[in-house]
């Protein structure tokens, strides 16, 4: 059994959806905590002409702080949608495929969500139907448990019978220093994702990679967004792949 999990972020980037891709069964970590300016709430867009910055959703900071992602409370204000929408007309209206998906997005954001987490959801589920991920979606939340960090996956990779767990490469640190993984029955495989350059509306001569997956559906459309999620790692890195790695990267020199 194929297993990614993931913390909900806003809006992720196209190697978000290829852990999704590679899995049979993706768990929503939604009972993490969350963690202010981070993905969980914000990520990057066109601003203007060649020029990137931050979508974000502003939170309620008192009854959020500490608390997990399902328990998040976006702040209700209209203010934040409308401004999010309004930078999406004046960057992205000329795209091509644009005035197809963007009632939908429209619709999205004016949504009443119960936290964060249910919001962020709702949007990765919405792009997994539009370019035909059909996958077996579970919750963390689903699977109360005491540990955390690394015992708390393997967990759940037990819960699911996990025979391989597909990882976003920045995890391997805290799995490393938890010394937890490896473990002899799961094969690990860390991503090593590289997107494809394509036209983009708002660029003059040159490619803005990691933006949203926002910036591909509007630019390209679901059929070559999908081609390019689905080709983004070429290859899959083991344990001791990212062991060799992070030990090249720890003990090069610095440049002077």
């Amino acid at each position: 059994m194929n297993i990614a999990m993931m913390q909900p972020s806003f809006i992720p980037w196209q190697g978000y959806f290829e852990l999704i891709y590679k899995s049979d069964i993706f768990v929503f970590l939604d009972d993490f905590q969350f963690s202010v300016q981070s993905y969980h709430q914000r990520n990057r867009l066109f601003l203007t002409k060649d020029k990137i910055g931050w979508y974000t959703v502003p939170v309620k900071k008192k009854v959020s702080f500490k608390s997990p992602l399902n328990k998040t409370v976006i702040d209700d204000s209209p203010y934040w949608r409308d401004k999010i929408l309004k930078r999406l007309q004046n960057n992205y209206s000329a795209a091509e495929h644009y005035g197809e998906f963007y009632p939908q997005i429209e619709r999205w954001l004016h949504s009443e969500f119960t936290s964060l987490g249910d919001m962020n959801i709702a949007f990765i589920k919405f792009i997994c139907d539009i370019i035909g991920f059909k996958r077996d979606f579970r919750f963390s939340s689903d699977y109360p448990s005491e540990f955390e960090r690394s015992s708390r996956v393997l967990q759940l990779l037990r819960e699911f019978k996990a025979t391989t767990y597909f990882s976003a490469q920045g995890s391997f640190v805290y799995m490393r220093e938890d010394n937890v993984f490896p473990v002899k029955d799961i094969k690990l495989l860390f991503q090593n994702f590289k997107p494809s350059s394509y036209k983009q509306i708002c660029s003059t001569d040159c490619f803005f990679p990691s933006l949203s997956v926002l910036d591909a559906l509007f630019n390209i459309g679901p059929k070559k967004m999908r081609k390019y999620i689905e080709s983004g790692t070429d290859k899959w890195l083991s344990w001791e792949d990212m062991v060799a790695l992070n030990a090249v990267n720890y003990y090069k020199p610095s440049e002077k």
